[in-house]
């Protein structure tokens, strides 16, 4: 009879448990947006794991910017994950020391639109590029044609274009050698009205040189300037550390660059050179002596890549602390092995992984706030923390 009892006793707290379990999941399937929240600082604070962003946004179709939410906003929260006690959820070593719940963490890239025009920076291309038109006639009497002004664009048979494409106007260099062909933009115009079985009217609607009636268009593809901060591909690259490329031209034919400056370079994704990644441009240190140990690189000032092709890529120059020539070389930056030593030296030496895509940005934000960046942060991240901060899309 006692046992009987005993089994009635535990079974009534185990229905007990299960029923506020259920409760509690109840009560937390939704959550009301506060100033600073994000989808993704959202599922931080529910499930520790902020790759649940795209579900979660599909779960609530009337949010249209997961990074700009309305205080007072109602998020329902998923349904088939569970939801972990507030106060065990672990946040990423980096967001754990330097708070997670931080609009901060929605902003996490640099803007190079004070360095350069990126839709007028061209690519270096291996090969002679096969034009989709060429500009036949235009308007004007002018010989050479800008902005606004009404042109007659033929195309190459079998090309698929419409009314309201957008080309870009180029114009080739001279063979450069074993590197190829640079590949410089002139402006963009727009397809206006269809004239023949391959002919178009437009209008020029952007203009970043003069251009001529015979210049060539290809189709126009943009290329925003709010850039995450990222590290190679090392594997494809050489390995940390050995990650080295050459300034082979640069977009203006300059004998002498500089800060500013448009580049090419003779690696590409292929080789493992991605958006976003910082290099270095280096020169061997000059020394008095013939004998001793080999010196490290000079470093010359730093650029970072815009755009990668197959096997080349394009770049701006951030910094220089004087010009240099064609042949530079240019040496990856670690930009994971550089902030953690930066975090290290400010006390936080436990944080093992660093997710440099999507937390470089936020934590030098963070850190602005409370140390001397110029003094105390690593000439490269003091550079890209002086650069506005923008939010990718």
């Amino acid at each position: 009879m006692r046992k009987r009892h005993l089994f009635f006793f535990v079974l009534w707290i185990s229905l007990s448990a299960v029923s506020f379990c259920v409760l509690a999941w109840a009560e937390t399937s939704t959550h009301t947006v506060v100033k600073g929240d994000t989808l993704e600082s959202i599922c931080i604070q529910y499930y520790g794991n902020r790759n649940l962003l795209p579900e979660l946004w599909k779960k609530n179709p009337a949010v249209t910017d997961p990074t700009k939410l309305k205080p007072g906003e109602v998020i329902v929260l998923l349904e088939d994950v569970p939801i972990k006690p507030i106060s065990t959820v672990s946040a990423s070593g980096v967001q754990f020391l330097l708070g997670a719940e931080d609009a901060a963490w929605s902003t996490r890239g640099v803007s190079v639109s004070d360095y350069c025009d990126v839709d007028a920076m061209g690519f270096l291309s291996p090969e002679r590029v096969k034009p989709w038109g060429v500009i036949a006639s235009d308007e004007t009497e002018r010989i050479f044609l800008g902005q606004y002004d009404k042109v007659y664009v033929t195309f190459e048979k079998g090309r698929k274009v419409k009314i309201g494409d957008i080309f870009s106007v180029y114009r080739e260099s001279d063979c450069l050698g074993s590197v190829g062909y640079a590949v410089l933009y002139l402006g963009r115009l727009v397809l206006t009205e269809k004239v023949g079985l391959n002919s178009f009217k437009a209008e020029i609607s952007a203009s970043y040189r003069v251009m001529r009636v015979g210049d060539p268009v290809l189709p126009y593809k943009p290329i925003p300037s709010c850039i995450q901060p990222s590290n190679p591909d090392w594997e494809k690259c050489g390995g940390v550390g050995k990650c080295v490329a050459s300034i082979v031209a640069s977009r203006d034919q300059q004998e002498l660059i500089g800060q500013y400056s448009v580049v090419y370079i003779n690696r590409g994704y292929k080789q493992g050179i991605e958006r976003g990644n910082l290099f270095a441009i280096v020169t061997p240190m000059e020394t008095s002596g013939t004998g001793g140990d080999q010196l490290p690189d000079l470093v010359l000032g730093y650029l970072m890549i815009l755009d990668a092709r197959l096997e080349t890529s394009t770049a701006v120059v951030l910094s220089a602390k004087k010009d240099f020539p064609n042949g530079t070389p240019i040496k990856a930056v670690d930009l994971n092995r550089v902030l953690k030593n930066a975090l290290a030296a400010q006390g936080h030496d436990d944080i093992q992984e660093i997710d440099i895509r999507n937390e470089l940005v936020p934590v030098l934000i963070k850190l602005k706030d409370s140390i001397d960046i110029k003094m105390d942060l690593p000439e490269s991240l003091y550079l890209l923390s002086s650069m506005v901060k923008c939010s990718v899309n």
